[in-house]
Formats: structure tokens, C-alpha cells, sequence
């Protein structure tokens, strides 16, 4: 046990053992500063405690204790271990690939065994309205089903990106919004007086589109999920709080950015709270920047710039937020670059077999433009889960391949830009079975994934569209062997096309059955 001084939270760490998910569960456990002691405390249960440091809750945590913006709370975090996809989800139902099927013994952990251990060891309150469960993702899923189906002993959830897309059916395989299992349990369910919620998602939480209404599935579930709450007879001014932020991706970094909107919401003091900034009108579409002119008078007058989020200003920077996006559409289109095909001797004999799958006559700069399209596509509708599977023992999981693409690329356009810039000199090799076994990639969200792909692709056609036909003929030795700039870019784009050939001949077959 370690003890921060008396101004600062007090992490604790302890082991629970469970009998009803028969395992030691980690807990990681946030109690309040020594001096403000109390008899009994507030709580919020934390799903996903092994990412407590990853979230900078320490250092939330201080920065609102220090303006004295919450009340003392004590925070218990359980961790998850492999067996997260199936501890997690919805007690009543595990989804269409079996996944949540420890569901309910993880319900009963948490009624049965982590409140009385909490109440008993850290004062933690046992009045319903006094505690909170949240979670993220997945978690927030299971953080949500516990508290709609518990308010005798939960009454109020916070959900960051919630898994509220989890389903009865695939999508393609008879697939209809209906089959959402939490929306049905709402449905089929009754909204408790004491119920209280906190949602959030971000607007890159994925891309994905099942309706193709210009709506990101995680946006529209939650907000289904609302009003299916409404229809229940929630009163969203007071029992509930939605915050979609811009910019916001489906990761630990953007959760714990908006992590002080939650814990204010939560256990703010009463001024600190009555300060939040009521949330942005919930819409389903954004405006299309390139329609403005035609939907927006001429003589129409400025619209004031937004109300931005007034948080503690002693939050560490870590914490904030700091996303930003490129639309590549916006730009005037390059011009195309030769279609000369590199020549033999301008790059190493394997290599042959990427530039031999980029067409005769095709542009590879083009190819480039339009490959993220067709990945997007090829990942759209998998699972965590299943974008975590390998198609035969010893295989990559279709993670780590991604992750694989976006490091080869950025090793082929470094070399591109070296020998562009007239440095020929030899650049060392790379062994990719190396580079996979060390990349973490499993244990990344697929948004992530693609979120740092599309940012990399961006880069690489940056540099592409900038090269001039002399650069394109510069020269290099890369791992021993001769390069031409050109040669990198049908290298890079013959590269993409090999693995989505095996994704598309090897994992979908069998991950989409």
C-alpha cells in the first residue's frame, strides 16, 4: 500500500478474490486526501482499472481536489484480464459470437462481492444514490447493464464510448437495428426514479456507417439509446447528461480528457456543477463545410464562436485534449504522377513481387489515394474480438497486420524522403516478425488502429504529391540493396494491395463465416 501526502489522493492496491468469476480480481482503489476524512464516502466502481495510469486519473483526481471542485469519493477500479470480452457485456445475453458469456457471474461479482468488500474495507457508501458505475467501451456497456437492471444498488452509470452496437445477429446476416441487445432491454425494461446517466462518445470514436446516413454507428447507437430512455419516460434535462465531443476518438486519451466533465457531473460541489456548460444540441448529421455557401445568406451575421468546456485550469496538459483532423477532399487534386514503371535494378528482386500487383499504366500515387477506402471497408462490421484472430495457428491477428502495414509504410516513405533529399546512403533493414511481436498491437482499439493508419497514409501522399520527376529518380541502397524514390512508391502501394489480398482471401472467409 503507498500513500500520496495528505493534500493528494491515496492509491491502494489490493486483490479480491472471487468466487463467482472464480479468480483473483487486481483492484486498483483512488480513497480521498487524509484530511478530508468522513465516516462514509461516495463511490464510483470503475470498470477497466488497468488502465488507471493510461486514463492520468491520479492527476485528475489531484487537480480537482485542489480547487476543491468535488467531494471526496473513493474510487474502486477492477481490473479485467483476457477474459475481458466475456466478463464484459449484457447478464441477460451474450452477443451473436458468444462473446459476454461471464457476463452475469461479472454481475454478481460486483452486487455480491466488490460492494460489500468496498463498504466494508474503504467506508465506500451503500445508499444506491450515492454510488456510481462507469465504464468505457465495453466496460461502459457492462457499467450501464448492471446500473439499468440494479438501481437498488447502483443508481446512477457514466458510459464512455459505450459498446451499445452489441448485437443478436451480425451485420449481413439478417441484421436489423432491432437486434441491439441493450436497446432492447430498455425497451423491455423500467426506467428506475433514481436512474441518472452520463454518456459520451466522440466523433471519431470509428467510421464506420451500417446505415449510411452520414452517422457513425457509435454516435447513433447511443443516441438511439436515449431515446429509447425517453420513451421510458427519462427526463433528459434532469437525469441526463450527453456529451459528444469533437474530435474525440474511441482511447484512453480522449476518455481521460473528459474524464473531469464525468467527475464533476458525478461529485461535483454544488458551484463547481452548476458551472458545467449545458451540452451541445444532440444531432445525427454534421454540416458538410462545402455547403455552406448554399445554405447560409450572404448577409447573414457571424455566429459567435462556442462555449468552450470551462474545466480546472490546474489539470496537467497530458490530460487535455489535442485532436485534429484532415480532410483530404478539400485540397485541389494533384497532379498525376508518371506511370513509369521502375526498372530492373532499381530495387531489390523480392520487392518485384509488390510492384508486379500495382496495374500497367496505373498512377501508384493514386492507388495510395484510394486503398484506405477499401480497408476501412474490409474492417467495417468485425468485432475487437475478431479483428484480435489469427486465420491459422501462428498467423498474425488482423491487428497486428494493420499495425505491421502502418509501420512498413513509414519505414518506405522515411527511405523515400532520404534518398529524395540526395542522402543515397545504405539504410538498414527491419525484421517484421520483430516489429509485430513488440508492437501491443492486440491490445489497441481497432479505431486506433485505423485512426493512426489514416494519419500515416495522409503523410505518405503528402510526400508523394510534392516529389518532382528528378526526385522521383533519386537513388538510395536500403537493407544492402538499391532503391529509386519511385520505386518506394510502387513498393508502398503493391504492399497494401498484398495484404488486403490475404485479408480479403484469408480472414473475412472465416471471420465472417
Amino acid at each position: 500500500m503507498s500513500h500520496l501526502p495528505a493534500t493528494g489522493v491515496r492509491i491502494v492496491r489490493e486483490v479480491l478474490v472471487s468466487n463467482c468469476l472464480g479468480r483473483d480480481v487486481e483492484l486498483t482503489v483512488a480513497l480521498p486526501p487524509a484530511a478530508a476524512a468522513a465516516e462514509i464516502y461516495p463511490v464510483l466502481y470503475l470498470n477497466d482499472g488497468q488502465d488507471f495510469e493510461r486514463l492520468h486519473l491520479e492527476a485528475t483526481l489531484n487537480a480537482l481536489y485542489a480547487r476543491q471542485a468535488i467531494r471526496p469519493f473513493v474510487l474502486v477500479a477492477p481490473h479485467a484480464n483476457e477474459l475481458r470480452t466475456q466478463e464484459y457485456g449484457t447478464a441477460a445475453h451474450a452477443d451473436f459470437n458468444g462473446r459476454g458469456s461471464l457476463a452475469g457471474a461479472y454481475t454478481r461479482f460486483v452486487l455480491e462481492e466488490l460492494l460489500p468488500f468496498a463498504q466494508a474495507r474503504f467506508q465506500a457508501s451503500a445508499n444506491p444514490q450515492e454510488a456510481v458505475m462507469a465504464g468505457f467501451s465495453l466496460g461502459g456497456l457492462s457499467a450501464f447493464d448492471i446500473v439499468w437492471h440494479h438501481p437498488e444498488a447502483l443508481a446512477r452509470t457514466g458510459v464512455f464510448s459505450g459498446s451499445f452496437w452489441w448485437r443478436q445477429k451480425a451485420v449481413g446476416a439478417g441484421y436489423t437495428p432491432a437486434d441491439r441487445i441493450m436497446h432492447g432491454l430498455v425497451r423491455a425494461g423500467q426506467l428506475h426514479p433514481t436512474h441518472r446517466f452520463w454518456l459520451q462518445t466522440g466523433t471519431l470514436d470509428e467510421r464506420n456507417d451500417r446505415n449510411e446516413n452520414g452517422v457513425i454507428d457509435s454516435v447513433e447507437d447511443c443516441l438511439d439509446l436515449i431515446e429509447a430512455l425517453i420513451a421510458k419516460g427519462l427526463n433528459a434535462q434532469q437525469a441526463l447528461r450527453y456529451v459528444q465531443l469533437e474530435g474525440g476518438h474511441h482511447h484512453q486519451h480522449t476518455w481521460g480528457s473528459i474524464m473531469p466533465d464525468f467527475l464533476l457531473w458525478a461529485f461535483g460541489q454544488p458551484e463547481a456543477t452548476a458551472a458545467l456548460p449545458a451540452p451541445l444540441p444532440v444531432v445525427r448529421l454534421q454540416l458538410d463545410p462545402a455547403l455552406a455557401p448554399s445554405i447560409v445568406p450572404p448577409d447573414a451575421p457571424v455566429a459567435a464562436a462556442p462555449v468552450p468546456l470551462v474545466l480546472p485550469t490546474e489539470i496537467p496538459a497530458a490530460v487535455q485534449p489535442h485532436s485534429f483532423t484532415i480532410d483530404l477532399n478539400t485540397q485541389p487534386s494533384p497532379a498525376a504522377m508518371s506511370t513509369t514503371r521502375p526498372a530492373e535494378g532499381d530495387f531489390l528482386p523480392y520487392a518485384g513481387n509488390y510492384i508486379n500487383l500495382v496495374p500497367d499504366g496505373a498512377d501508384p500515387v493514386e492507388a495510395l489515394r484510394t486503398q484506405p477506402q477499401q480497408l476501412h471497408a474490409a474492417f467495417a462490421g468485425l468485432s475487437e474480438g475478431q479483428t484480435e484472430q489469427a486465420y491459422a495457428p501462428g498467423k498474425w491477428t488482423l491487428k497486428e497486420m494493420l499495425l505491421h502495414q502502418i509501420d512498413t509504410e513509414r519505414i518506405f516513405a522515411y527511405r523515400a524522403l532520404r534518398f529524395a533529399r540526395g542522402d543515397s546512403q545504405n539504410l538498414p533493414g527491419f525484421e517484421q516478425d520483430d516489429y509485430v511481436a513488440h508492437s501491443g498491437a492486440n491490445a489497441r482499439p481497432l479505431a486506433s488502429l485505423l485512426a493512426e493508419y489514416d494519419a500515416v497514409r495522409a503523410a505518405t501522399l503528402a510526400l508523394a504529391e510534392s516529389l518532382t520527376e528528378d526526385q522521383l529518380n533519386r537513388r538510395g541502397a536500403a537493407n544492402n540493396g538499391p532503391a529509386t524514390v519511385r520505386a518506394l512508391l510502387f513498393i508502398t502501394a503493391g504492399h497494401e494491395l498484398h495484404h488486403l489480398n490475404i485479408i480479403r482471401e484469408r480472414y473475412l472467409p472465416i471471420l465472417r463465416g
